[in-house]
C-alpha cells in the first residue's frame, strides 16, 4: 500500500469513528426517559425537593411570638378589659433602686403601683398577673428590683374589691420619655398597655 493510499485509509477510518461517535451522542442526549443501556452504568435521575419553611411556637428562642395586647391607653388612665377586670397605674415615682440580691444592678428607677379591680361575678386569682416595663419606641426590656418598696400582687381579689401591687423598673432618666408598661393578667387574654412619658411622677 502507497503511502497515499494508506493516509487516505487512516483519514477515512477517522472520519467513520467519528461520524459513530455523534450518532451515539446524539442518540443518548434525544432518548426520552434517559434509561440506561445494558452493560453501561446506570445514571441517577435528581428529583429537586421543595424544603419546608420553619415554624416557631411560643417556647422558640428567637421567635418573636407577638402576645395579644389591648390598644395602648396613657399611662395615668384606667383600661378595662371585656371581663370587667381594670387596671390602672395609680402612681409613678422616680427612686434610686437597690440591689438586693444576685444579678441585682442598682441605679435610677421607676416605681409603679399598678391596681387591679375586679369588676367580675367571681374571685379573680393574681397568681398569673405579671407586670414588665420597657423604655422607648423598640420596647427595650427594662431591669426589675424588689426595692425600695417592691410589693407584688398575691392571693385573689374578691368581686368589686381592688388590690395594688408596687413594681420598680430600672430606667435612666434620660430613657423615660417613652416608657410602656404592660399588665398580663391571665394566660391567653390580651394585656393592658401603658404607654407614655414619665419623666415626670404623678
Amino acid at each position: 500500500m502507497t503511502p497515499v493510499v494508506r493516509r487516505r485509509w487512516i483519514i477515512g477510518v477517522i472520519a467513520a469513528l467519528a461520524a459513530i461517535a455523534i450518532v451515539v451522542v446524539v442518540l443518548f442526549v434525544v432518548r426520552p426517559g434517559g434509561s440506561p443501556v445494558a452493560g453501561g452504568s446506570a445514571t441517577a435521575t435528581v428529583t429537586p425537593t421543595i424544603a419546608p419553611s420553619p415554624t416557631s411556637s411560643p417556647t422558640d428562642a428567637g421567635a418573636g411570638a407577638v402576645l395579644p395586647e389591648f390598644p395602648a391607653t396613657a399611662l395615668d388612665q384606667p383600661a378595662a378589659a371585656p371581663n370587667g377586670l381594670t387596671a390602672s397605674i395609680v402612681s409613678l415615682e422616680s427612686v434610686e433602686g437597690e440591689a438586693i440580691g444576685a444579678g441585682d444592678v442598682g441605679g435610677p428607677a421607676i416605681r409603679v403601683t399598678v391596681r387591679l379591680t375586679n369588676g367580675t361575678q367571681e374571685a379573680f386569682d393574681t397568681s398569673l398577673t405579671v407586670v414588665n416595663g420597657y423604655s422607648g419606641a423598640e420596647r427595650n426590656p427594662a431591669g426589675t428590683l424588689a426595692k425600695p418598696g417592691g410589693k407584688p400582687f398575691s392571693g385573689s381579689i374578691d368581686p368589686g374589691a381592688s388590690q395594688d401591687a408596687v413594681f420598680l423598673f430600672t430606667i435612666p432618666e434620660d430613657a423615660r420619655g417613652d416608657v410602656t408598661i404592660t399588665v398580663d393578667y391571665q394566660a391567653g387574654q390580651p394585656a393592658f398597655v401603658f404607654q407614655g412619658d414619665a419623666t415626670t411622677p404623678f
